[in-house]
């Protein structure tokens, strides 16, 4: 289960509660869907998506750049560095950002940009 403030309104989730990697089983989060959560309604059939290196280059456009490097190339670089932490995200190589989950790097790019992170993730992984 996701805590509804986490979540906003274009965040990509498992529905149902599902935890694989099924693309019949993950949505787009719409108002409907948010209002839902934050009512406590259904809270319980959506959970995170965990961000895997096939995730960040297959759905979210990232490229490898080095060893543990990536690049999502836009008016600014945004980067991405794995290491024992996990995925760190940063803009321009300021501070980097935990994220564990899709929906969390969707928040924090939006933070960090003003604008929506592109997921697409429909391309098989």
């Amino acid at each position: 289960m996701i805590d509804a403030r986490e979540l906003r309104i274009g965040n990509i989730v498992y529905f149902n509660n599902y935890e694989q990697l099924d693309i019949d089983q993950i949505k787009t989060l719409t108002f409907i869907d948010f209002e839902q959560i934050c009512y406590d309604k259904h809270a319980n059939r959506f959970s995170p998506i965990q961000l895997t290196q096939e995730i960040l280059e297959k759905w979210c456009g990232f490229e490898k750049i080095d060893f543990d490097y990536f690049e999502l190339k836009a008016e600014k670089n945004y980067y991405c560095h794995i290491d024992e932490l996990g995925f760190g995200f940063a803009l321009e190589h300021e501070t980097f950002y935990i994220c564990e989950y899709v929906h969390e790097l969707q928040n924090l790019y939006f933070a960090l940009t003003g604008e929506e992170l592109k997921v697409n993730y429909e391309k098989n992984i």
